[in-house]
């Protein structure tokens, strides 16, 4: 019964190399069965099999009778039940093997004693259960008893035996049983007739024995006393002497001795005196040794205590910050949905990320960013009331439960924690800022569970993040929507590669001096089978969330120089190829070494290639991106900076990178022929690039009167749609054999 397998589930196995397996499985089932002692599997303390003995033992008359039965059922009460267990339990969890002496609870209520045996099945998992051996030991115990008083009865008769018997007459021996003869180590009938004399050690000692014992014989009275006799062999033997006349009143009719050997007595009397002196050394030394257990004991039982609370800390708080963690949040997020269920009241829910954390750890390291994040937790814990809770998810994500709080006090909350925010935090020499994005979900309109509230928060704080960062968002049903299509686009563009749906465009960037193509922008392009043409701008931030940017950004490098290998093959030597940098690719350390051997494995010259990134990828890292930029400078690949006048960049910032082109961003472009705000922009950022040595592209031409005031104002190249839009390569091939030659 405690075999993995039936008989006939094997049988149906029909494999021949069964064969042994089902032999040994009957050998240990008939082991088991024929046992005379009871074995049982437990498992939280209930019988999940057991044998037949086992259930025998316990008045049952099946081993099926006990599967699921507790085992609490087969204890006097309950406190020996737990008893037992907390007896058992450390010995088991060790690994090791418990075993006791038991009183246990047959099934028509009588008790009995038991030898249990016990060990885990898996001491590192509790749940696999464990395997006893139940001994009925019930008639041992009663026989036991019995035969201790049979050994005390026969002690009792031993020790009234222990006498030596003697009748003398005139001094004289005339019989003595035989335990008086082996006293004194003579064999049987030795002594008969012999004088007591015999068994003095000298003549003296029989006469001093005379003078001591036959006055008081003589008078009728029995002689008590200590008498030393002497061994056959020569030695003393120390007696405790009964004598009496056999009738007092004529003592000639002689007396009677009874003799006992104390020698032993007497020698052990003396060992018992230098013993009781050890004793009551080892009683004091067993005392100081019982005290100190006493107080190990109470310092163990302290420090189980400080254990337990120390294990339920770590499962309940966030060990950097000391904030709840989830599972404590979800406990208390369950009791005020429930409380605000009952009593009809608010509840909200703030999801909180910290934008660009990741750039303090990986700029100024993990020990500074472990060290905000503790500082950021005591300011949220600050904001908030105290019946609030601050939950720290996991990195830089944390969660605000506030019970009672409508959108109103849920905004008002959000607005001072952005207030918050704006003071800097000063951790050791580093003066740090951290801006939050947060998304607020309302029970019950966006969720009435604890998971549902989190996951519409959680998208709430993903659209702040779409829309600038620094700011809140309450859920709404469009996110959702939006929530499900991102997440669509995810899991389609982790596809995209492999099944070819990925390919690239370019826009030709026009030199306003000669007209020529100077060099070709590469823009990558999504076509879906189901989803149709994906706009870049939908699926480039969902790539670098997820962190597919990186194998796309590669794999647009790749083809991008792949293609101008081709265009320089076919004629167009002068063309070089600009393509575009995420933030996330060019913080990769080993961005410098990827570029150079790709120029490597396409044998193309450094300056061929233009890496453009954005004003705020510089900006948000200036160290770093130095860094970068002498590298990639160093190996003489150029580098252009992106929607130039969008971000924040200073004058002092841009003279330190190594920026070849600034491309003025379209949105200045636009309105050249309208706005002289614009055409005041345009100019500086021209006049600026040319103080710097830099060029200049705009983007976006649209129009002959902005091509017009950008040559005028001495801009370098153009792209935009008065030129071209983005083609595929054999497009763009073919507009460039169009252009008259320079």
């Amino acid at each position: 019964m405690f075999a993995p397998y039936s008989a006939p589930e094997l049988q149906r196995t029909g494999a021949a190399s069964d064969v042994p397996l089902q032999r040994a499985l009957r050998e240990q089932q008939t082991l088991l069965d024929s046992a005379g002692v009871g074995i049982v599997f437990l498992r939280q303390r209930s019988v999940v099999r057991c044998n037949q003995r086992y259930a025998e033992i316990f008045g049952h008359a099946a081993a099926q009778d006990l599967v699921g039965v507790s085992t609490e059922t087969f204890y006097p009460s309950r406190d020996a039940f737990r008893e037992l267990g907390r007896m058992a339990y450390p010995v088991l969890a060790q690994g090791q093997t418990f075993r006791m002496e038991r009183q246990l609870r047959r099934r028509d209520g009588s008790l009995f004693w038991g030898s249990l045996t016990g060990r885990l099945i898996n001491p590192q998992d509790t749940t696999e259960g464990s395997i006893w051996i139940l001994d009925d030991i019930d008639e041992q115990k009663r026989a036991h008893a019995e035969l201790g008083a049979a050994v005390r009865e026969k002690q009792l008769l031993f020790d009234s035996a222990m006498v030596g018997i003697v009748f003398l007459k005139d001094r004289n021996l005339t019989r003595c049983n035989r335990y008086f003869e082996q006293m004194l180590g003579y064999s049987a009938g030795e002594l008969a007739g012999s004088s007591s004399r015999r068994w003095y050690g000298s003549e003296a000692a029989w006469k001093d024995a005379g003078r001591r014992c036959y006055p008081v014989l003589n008078a009728g009275q029995t002689y008590a006393g200590e008498l030393e006799l002497c061994h056959k062999d020569g030695t003393p033997v120390v007696c405790d002497v009964r004598a009496k006349s056999i009738d007092p009143a004529d003592p000639s009719l002689g007396s009677i001795w009874i003799a006992v050997d104390i020698t032993e007595r007497k020698r052990a009397q003396a060992l018992l005196a230098s013993a009781h002196e050890d004793l009551e050394r080892q009683v004091q030394d067993r005392t100081r040794e019982l005290r100190e257990t006493v107080d190990n004991l109470h310092r163990e039982i302290n420090e189980r205590k400080a254990d337990q609370e120390r294990i339920y800390w770590l499962a309940h708080y966030d060990a950097l910050t000391g904030l709840p963690n989830r599972a404590l949040l979800a406990e208390r997020a369950q009791h005020a949905i429930r409380v605000a269920q009952e009593n009809q009241t608010p509840l909200a829910l703030i999801f909180l990320d910290l934008d660009h954390f990741k750039h303090v750890n990986d700029s100024l390291g993990h020990r500074v960013g472990d060290a905000l994040l503790v500082e950021i937790a005591k300011r949220l814990r600050a904001v908030v009331r105290e019946r609030d809770t601050v939950s720290r998810l996991g990195g830089d994500e944390f969660i605000l439960l506030l019970p009672g709080a409508n959108a109103h006090g849920a905004a008002r909350v959000a607005g001072k924690l952005q207030e918050a925010s704006r003071q800097h935090y000063q951790i050791g020499h580093h003066e740090l800022t951290m801006a939050p994005s947060m998304g607020i979900a309302l029970f019950p309109q966006d969720g009435t569970d604890f998971d549902t509230l989190t996951q519409s928060a959680d998208v709430a704080m993903y659209r702040a993040k779409l829309d600038g960062r620094n700011t809140f968002k309450f859920f709404t049903p469009e996110m959702q929507a939006q929530s499900v299509r991102a997440l669509q686009l995810e899991n389609a563009l982790r596809r995209a590669l492999e099944r070819g749906q990925l390919h690239l465009h370019y826009q030709p960037q026009m030199s306003l001096t000669t007209g020529a193509v100077r060099s070709v922008e590469a823009l990558v392009r999504w076509q879906h089978p189901q989803l149709g043409n994906v706009s870049p701008a939908e699926f480039i931030p969902i790539a670098e969330n997820s962190g597919q940017i990186l194998q796309i950004g590669e794999w647009v490098l790749r083809t991008a120089l792949a293609q101008l290998k081709d265009w320089h093959a076919k004629g167009f030597s002068g063309l070089t190829m600009a393509v575009n940098l995420s933030a996330i690719q060019f913080r990769q350390p080993q961005l410098p070494e990827l570029v150079s051997r790709m120029l490597a494995e396409f044998g193309l010259p450094a300056q061929s290639l233009e890496l453009e990134l954005t004003e705020g990828v510089a900006v948000d890292d200036p160290h770093t991106a130095v860094s970068t930029m002498d590298q990639l400078h160093a190996r003489g690949v150029r580098m252009s900076m992106d929607d130039f006048g969008t971000g924040y960049s200073s004058l002092s910032q841009l003279k330190r990178f190594q920026i070849f082109k600034l491309k003025i961003d379209q949105s200045f472009v636009r309105d050249l022929s309208d706005d002289g705000n614009d055409r005041a922009i345009v100019s500086a950022i021209i006049r600026m690039a040319q103080a710097l040595g830099m060029r200049t592209t705009a983007e976006g031409v649209e129009t002959p009167g902005q091509l017009a005031f950008l040559r005028e104002q001495g801009c370098d190249e153009a792209q935009g749609y008065h030129f071209s839009r983005p083609l595929s390569a054999q497009e763009l091939e073919a507009f460039m054999r169009t252009l008259p030659p320079h």
